[in-house]
């Protein structure tokens, strides 16, 4: 696949990340550790009782929901390209001796690193994670590979129609329709304050190149929903409106922020 560039700058920029996520008030990783879950409300409802399961996590991160996920009972493999992120999740497994093991690798080499004999009950996908893919239908080739007849495909992510938008203006500045990479100089993340000043590389994704890898194939659509909030305080100047949903401070109108997909195979 093409845009190797891209996807090693993106990884040196993601494993800068890892410690000040680590260390952040986003992520409670203190309370985590006592016992807390790091998944959302939304995300507890749309996957139902995962007890006994085979979950398969792509672009995992440093793992807190893939080990949320099996503290929940399941059994869950997760996979992320930064090799920082995962010796964090690792290391976090062996503190809590919890049932989950962690692959590194770029999600298109994920074959190179997990046999597709490995099948799984649920693909689970959340939050800013299709943005750094250039290829969705081979995404969902991927996915196809690993999940069991019968199994499903679940997807909490950002509504890519944020992602069009000058967050500062709240004007669109960037193609809901889009086939280009674009480019951006990163300052700071989005949780924690280490300092990147690092390029990174993004794809912006319409509703239907996120739902036609799966409808091509037969599947089955169970869920649908899109949120007027989001579950994280992940952009600035944003506000609590209750209950851990947030929304742009400044924004008087509705939009939407995330969206779920089910899908069954």
């Amino acid at each position: 696949m093409e845009f190797k560039k891209e996807f090693e700058a993106n990884k040196k920029q993601w494993n800068a990340r890892v410690e000040g996520h680590v260390a952040s008030k986003m992520y409670d990783v203190e309370g985590f550790m006592k016992g807390e879950t790091s998944l959302k409300k939304v995300e507890l409802a749309g996957i139902g009782d995962v007890k006994g399961k085979r979950i398969l996590h792509l672009q995992c991160h440093f793992g807190l929901d893939t080990l949320s996920l099996a503290r929940l009972g399941a059994e869950t493999v997760g996979l992320d390209i930064s090799d920082t992120a995962i010796d964090k999740a690792n290391e976090l497994r062996n503190e809590l001796g919890l049932n989950a093991s962690f692959v590194c690798s770029n999600l298109y080499d994920i074959r190179e690193h997990l046999s597709t004999e490995e099948k799984f009950d649920m693909v689970f996908v959340s939050y800013g994670a299709v943005c750094w893919l250039p290829d969705l239908k081979e995404w969902g080739n991927i996915i196809d590979d690993y999940l069991k007849e019968g199994g499903e495909f679940y997807m909490v992510e950002m509504h890519p129609y944020i992602y069009t938008l000058n967050w500062d203006t709240f004007k669109p500045e960037y193609n809901y329709f889009n086939k280009e990479v674009y480019e951006e100089m990163v300052e700071t993340s989005y949780a924690g304050d280490t300092p990147l000043n690092m390029p990174e590389y993004f794809w912006i994704h319409s509703l239907q190149e996120m739902m036609a890898p799966f409808l091509s194939k037969g599947y089955q659509l169970k869920a649908f929903q899109e949120h007027n909030y989001q579950t994280y305080d992940c952009f600035d100047d944003m506000i609590d409106r209750g209950e851990g949903e947030y929304t742009f401070r400044k924004l008087e109108v509705d939009i939407p922020y995330m969206i779920e997909l089910k899908f069954k195979k």
